[in-house]
């Protein structure tokens, strides 16, 4: 049986599930091409009449933001709608074709330096340009990177804020109370955890995105210093530049004050450190 949310979104198949609620491609039935998009359906963290509105509220303001973001840069999805049905919330985005980096690592393994160089000169500046909004992605990690399949651009996707006005209520006292944590277990900061993302944890994340890359490993896969909290991975990539090594290490301190300060200052040492940044080259799935 098919499903058609909103009067006009038709359900073609179903992208993930997670703990904030499912993730579909659908086509428009109101658009003559009936153009694919993504839908995001979001499950507030209480059912609760009393908090609904002041939920709703919180997503429309974030609904804005991600349009505002969509808009002005080329690699974040355009927002094309938003509403709320049946005590559900859904966002209604740009469908970009191209595998997520999860998926290029597991069907072509771990990427050479001059590959992640290469992308982390393509998607440093978006991070720049996300916080230069005052805006906290929240939830890097390879599966919300798509390489747009038109020109090997890393896309960035799903962004934590929505999550969290979802996740927020009410307690007893009319305090709002962050409920769940937003991010990924492994590529969340410890700050982050705690309810306390800074922009640094969004460098974390991509830092830990990144040795994914090039080791086929997800954090929890990897070593940790009981001590210090600092994940051990260099012995993973014996082969990778000392400079890379040290941007990537600067990158995936455990205190926040042992990071870069700003995507852009992380941009720049980059490029201070000389790292081959040859351009990579994806080859797009046939269709």
């Amino acid at each position: 049986m098919t499903t058609t949310l909103n009067n006009r979104y038709r359900i073609e198949k179903t992208l993930g599930r997670g703990g904030f609620g499912q993730t579909f491609l659908a086509s428009d039935t109101h658009m003559p091409s009936g153009r694919q998009c993504v839908i995001k359906q979001l499950q507030p963290a209480v059912q609760d009449p009393a908090t609904e509105r002041w939920i709703l509220d919180c997503f429309q303001r974030e609904a804005a933001t991600l349009e505002e973001l969509g808009e002005a840069h080329p690699q974040i999805p355009c927002l094309y709608a938003y509403f709320a049905e049946a005590g559900q919330f859904f966002l209604v985005q740009e469908y970009i074709p191209g595998p997520t980096l999860q998926q290029k690592v597991r069907d072509s393994g771990p990427f050479s330096e001059s590959a992640v160089c290469s992308l982390l000169a393509d998607i440093l500046p978006v991070l720049d340009f996300v916080h230069s909004r005052r805006i906290i992605h929240r939830d890097i990690k390879p599966d919300n990177i798509i390489l747009r399949e038109k020109d090997g651009k890393p896309v960035l996707i799903d962004f934590g804020a929505v999550k969290e006005a979802i996740a927020t209520v009410y307690d007893n006292h009319g305090r709002t109370n962050h409920s769940v944590a937003v991010g990924t277990p492994g590529y969340m900061a410890s700050e982050q955890a705690a309810g306390r993302p800074v922009f640094s944890s969004d460098l974390y994340s991509l830092g830990l995105t990144v040795i994914y890359l090039l080791t086929g490993k997800h954090p929890g896969q990897l070593q940790a210093d009981p001590r210090t909290g600092e994940i051990l991975w260099e012995s993973e990539t014996p082969r990778l530049s000392r400079a890379l090594v040290a941007v990537l290490d600067r990158a995936t301190r455990f205190h926040p004050r042992d990071r870069y300060a700003s995507a852009r200052e992380m941009l720049e040492a980059l490029e201070m450190a000389a790292v081959p940044s040859a351009a990579a080259t994806w080859v797009a799935a046939p269709p």
